[in-house]
């Protein structure tokens, strides 16, 4: 009778503290949580049959159907309250033939980047995202940009700007990104 009496207690204290730290996760701020969920998360991996290209995006991110993406274009993207995260692969045509150092500052100026990075056979562009009157919104961009042949495969991540620090996994996938 004292080992039953003793067990059960010993349960009830098990899960007291479960329960406990179960409700402190389930309060914690959703940015908290999604550092937490980018950081824990299982990366899947999406295959471009028309292209032959393959990206890596968290588990809990959407995928749009094929059906409504162009040739060669995949979109994943989370939304939770007012947080939309969208990661887009696309290929683009290069008919101009431009160089790394050309395309960099020709999408420089047309995305108003703030920041750039030159690698091997691309570029690394980010900034702020501007509205229809040419002010900056609290929504940022980061995309990559990988050269082939005439054909530019571009990977971007638009999100908040309150989620960047949340999002170091996802960018860092982003900067290893190799087409083949």
């Amino acid at each position: 009778m004292k080992r039953f009496l003793f067990l059960s207690m010993l349960v009830f204290i098990i899960i007291m503290v479960w329960m406990s730290v179960y409700e402190k996760e389930d309060h914690l701020p959703l940015l908290q949580k999604l550092e937490r969920a980018m950081r824990l998360t299982r990366m899947k991996v999406y295959h471009d049959d028309d292209y032959d290209y393959t990206v890596r995006y968290p588990s809990f991110f959407e995928q749009a159907p094929d059906s409504l993406m162009d040739k060669g274009c995949c979109r994943f993207s989370f939304w939770h309250d007012s947080i939309e995260i969208v990661q887009t692969v696309f290929v683009e045509q290069n008919p101009e033939g431009l160089t790394i150092e050309q395309a960099m500052h020709k999408y420089t100026l047309a995305l108003h980047a703030t920041s750039q990075q030159k690698g091997h056979g691309g570029f690394i562009l980010s900034g702020h995202i501007l509205d229809d009157e040419g002010r900056l919104t609290a929504r940022c961009f980061y995309v990559k940009f990988v050269k082939h042949r005439k054909l530019w495969f571009v990977q971007s991540l638009t999100y908040p700007e309150a989620c960047k620090p949340s999002l170091k996994r996802l960018m860092a996938e982003i900067d290893n990104w190799k087409v083949w």
